[in-house]
């Protein structure tokens, strides 16, 4: 049975502009209030690292659908493969699940400034285990201002086996027109308040080629030194708009 917890949580960046509102994740690891407008597409298509001591985890590739329903709508697919072993283990190739999910924006200020929040349940199902299932419950919000832009991501998962709890972190960018530079602190927590799991910061970019086609790359670094803890994250890939 699915239990609560209560925790606060900050993430990710977001700059002053709509088109790299919607980039922030990715290249970092949360979600921000942008959506890509009515009857547009966004699509990802990305590669990504995650070693630990123990396992070494790509996603090659991952593809990320995201449409567009009205100004403040988004509903969003995302199929990785991946390419895993862990120490002493077979290298295992496969489709690991698919994400499905429905962002709405129920604060909205288009200008260059004021507040946007969003909701953004998302529900992951294993194609590896029946019953591994996660569902994610997070709110996001984003202010910007000039060239400089904030966003804060707190949500509450549940996982089928496992402790829930929360997840989050906080992030800023800075617009150099063509590039956006970012960077975050993200986190999860369990059981107590404030226990702090999988502590990661991020460095990353983004680079409007066009008005269609972004690049956006990003590295991070675990805080923590476990077994289980991430040691280092590497993401990069492509965005369409259309």
């Amino acid at each position: 049975m699915f239990r609560y917890a209560v925790w606060l949580g900050c993430f990710l960046l977001i700059l002053p502009s709509e088109s790299i509102l919607a980039q922030s994740s990715p290249p970092l690891l949360t979600n921000d209030p942008g959506t890509p407008g009515p009857g547009k597409w966004e699509i990802n298509v990305l590669t990504s690292l995650e070693r630990s001591n123990v396992n070494e985890e790509w996603e090659i590739p991952l593809f990320d659908f995201n449409y567009g329903v009205g100004d403040r709508c988004q509903l969003t697919t995302s199929i990785p493969f991946v390419v895993s072993r862990e120490q002493g283990g077979e290298v295992r190739r496969a489709f690991d699940g698919v994400e499905i999910g429905v962002k709405y924006r129920f604060v909205d200020n288009p200008g260059t400034t004021g507040h946007n929040i969003s909701l953004f349940p998302t529900v992951f199902f294993s194609f590896v285990d029946d019953k591994a299932m996660k569902l994610f419950l997070p709110f996001e919000w984003h202010l910007e201002w000039s060239k400089f832009g904030l966003t804060a991501e707190l949500g509450h998962a549940w996982v089928n086996g496992k402790p829930d709890g929360w997840e989050g972190g906080v992030g800023a960018g800075v617009l150099l027109d063509p590039v956006a530079l970012l960077a975050e602190w993200h986190t999860q927590m369990r059981e107590a308040p404030f226990n702090l799991l999988g502590q990661v910061v991020d460095l990353g970019f983004t680079w409007e080629w066009s008005e269609t086609v972004s690049a956006f790359g990003s590295f991070g670094k675990s805080l923590e030194n476990h077994d289980e803890a991430p040691t280092k994250w590497i993401l990069a890939g492509v965005q369409f708009q259309f």
